[in-house]
């Protein structure tokens, strides 16, 4: 019967303190530097004009109806999705009526949308350049360091071949 090869894993009693103590305070420095930045960063919202809202906030109500409609019972789910369907058809809760049935307008060329897309750039940006500043100081730290284990299969006997 094969007995099992133990592996033991040889480390320097000083690793916590010297590595994995400062890579730790590093870590939550850094999340608490890139939370002020993104608040920071993070632009103020402009207030919505009321026909806007009010046409998010009803297509928002019918995506909860559809939800919840095993909780609703029956009738009031019929009630409901029928006044629904009469005021999208309507278009009484759209903030625009002229627009119904044209294509919607290209977002490159509204400025809101390009503000909301240079939001999500900066957020991305501001994950990003402390993700590789602290990569590249544990890469400093850790240089020099072989953390591997010779394996089992790797011995200095050969095995005969055939």
């Amino acid at each position: 019967m094969a007995q099992p090869v133990v592996q033991t894993i040889h480390r320097d009693p000083a690793l916590f303190w010297w590595i994995l103590l400062p890579i730790t305070v590093v870590m939550i420095l850094t999340g608490v530097l890139r939370h002020y930045a993104m608040v920071l960063l993070q632009s103020t919202p402009k207030k919505q004009a009321l026909p806007k809202l009010r046409e998010h906030r009803s297509l928002m109500r019918g995506v909860n109806l559809r939800g919840n409609a095993n909780v609703v019972s029956p009738s009031s789910f019929a009630n409901r999705k029928s006044h629904l369907v009469s005021a999208f058809k309507d278009g009484s809760f759209l903030a625009d009526p002229e627009s119904r049935g044209k294509p919607r307008p290209n977002p490159m060329t509204d400025p809101a949308a390009m503000e909301g897309m240079m939001g999500m750039m900066k957020g991305n940006v501001a994950m990003m350049v402390p993700q590789t500043l602290i990569m590249s100081w544990i890469n400093a730290f850790f240089s020099g360091f072989v953390i591997r284990e010779q394996p089992p299969w790797s011995s200095r006997r050969r095995m005969p071949m055939g």
